[in-house]
């Protein structure tokens, strides 16, 4: 018995050496020609052992082959749960062999069956595009929160790509969570991204998700330095002025900022701006007025330093239009009665001349930008009303194209 102890001992001692003697001298031709046979568990332990064998472990290629096993076993669903943390440990493979390959005009590679070589540019490629499709199928699946770990896991791929960043945002505003959200529009402008809607959906996350109207204030201050002429953002800064009551403080900044740049049209504008939003906030009919007239007269001033002004132009335009609709509707509401009728005939002039007053804002508002479908499509209606219909015709025609 003890004799059959010994050898069972020794057997085991001696497996136990063959083993490590195979650890202790992995072969790299052997760790790749694993990989290409998906053989990955057997690669993985090799190549676990080789990146600390003396012999291996500063070869770039020994950390390229072992970015790509885990590139597999993290992208293989019969895989999973071999390791739990193959996306940081590929990755880091993969950087490392990059610095042992500095200086060297080629980038690591392997061929297939045929001799057809896949460079790590390539398979870095086919990663990402794995984790990016997973997100989008996620996304459309509206399981948002799979959505955001795989663009996440995208953007770690390819730390550059904005688009993964900026749609792991999207899915963290869908999901509620806006703090991710946050996170992923600031990385993307950290990243380069001068894209106006991100900039209006971060807005959004940090003034009406987050509460943080200082912080939106800064952010539409930022993206005014690049879109100065955009009317949505001067809408978005005169509203958060106002909730923060402060409408006053930025009536005056501009006047001064205005007697300082006179000839400067975006300051003008944005005034018109501001004195609108402070005419929807407030109750007197009379007030209101005063800040529509007011508005109008900022908007001229912006054409008058810049005849070819288009937003000016366009929000004259809405409010001659506003004026205009305003007896149209009363019109609308009348009856058949000889009352109504006879009211009906004495509204007609003053809206055929509110139509005249509004057609030529329009008409110059087309020749500026003649793709924008909302001009068009006023410029249409106010033909129509007038009745130009060969006008309205060329019009409708020009809009039917842009459809």
């Amino acid at each position: 018995m003890k004799i059959v102890l010994t050898l069972l001992v020794f057997a085991l001692i001696s497996t136990t050496n063959i083993y490590a003697q195979k650890q202790i001298k992995p072969k790299l031709s052997k760790i790749e020609s694993l990989f290409k046979k998906g053989e990955l568990i057997e690669a993985k332990e090799i190549s676990d052992v080789s990146i600390s064998y003396e012999k291996t472990m500063n070869n770039p290629k020994t950390w390229y082959l072992r970015g790509l096993i885990y590139m597999a076993l993290d992208t293989s669903a019969s895989m999973v749960g071999v390791t739990s943390d193959a996306l940081q440990t590929s990755l880091s493979s993969f950087n490392k062999s990059d610095v042992l390959n500095e200086g060297e005009d080629k980038e690591p590679f392997i061929t297939d069956d045929v001799g057809i070589p896949t460079t790590k540019t390539q398979q870095i490629e086919t990663y990402w595009g794995f984790y990016y499709n997973k997100a989008a199928t996620a996304f459309g699946e509206k399981d948002f929160v799979e959505a955001i770990t795989s663009f996440n896991n995208a953007a770690l791929i390819k730390p550059n790509d904005t688009n993964s960043v900026i749609n792991a945002g999207y899915a963290a505003v869908q999901a509620k969570m806006y703090d991710q959200a946050k996170n992923s529009f600031y990385k993307a402008i950290e990243l380069g991204s001068t894209e106006r809607d991100v900039r209006l959906i971060l807005i959004y996350v940090v003034s009406t998700g987050q509460k943080l109207l200082e912080e939106s204030l800064e952010i539409i201050r930022d993206a005014r330095v690049l879109y100065p002429s955009d009317n949505e953002l001067a809408r978005q800064e005169i509203n958060v002025l106002i909730q923060l009551d402060r409408s006053e403080e930025a009536t005056t900044n501009l006047i001064k900022a205005i007697e300082a740049e006179p000839d400067d049209p975006n300051l003008h504008f944005t005034l018109g701006i501001l004195h609108e939003e402070i005419g929807l906030k407030v109750d007197s009919e009379a007030e209101k007025s005063e800040r529509i007239e007011l508005a109008r007269k900022a908007y001229t001033a912006a054409i008058n330093a810049d005849p070819n002004y288009y937003n000016g132009h366009y929000n004259l335009g809405v409010l001659a239009m506003t004026e205009v609709n305003i007896y149209i509707k009363e019109q609308n509401s009348l009856g058949y009665s000889k009352v109504d009728l006879k009211k009906s005939e004495e509204l007609e002039p003053i809206i055929q001349e509110k139509l005249s007053l509004a057609l030529p804002l329009w008409e110059k508002t087309v020749l500026l930008k003649d793709d924008e479908l909302p001009a068009l499509e006023t410029l249409a209606y106010l033909y129509t009303m007038k009745k130009m219909y060969d006008e309205a015709e060329s019009i409708q025609a020009k809009i039917d194209a842009l459809k």
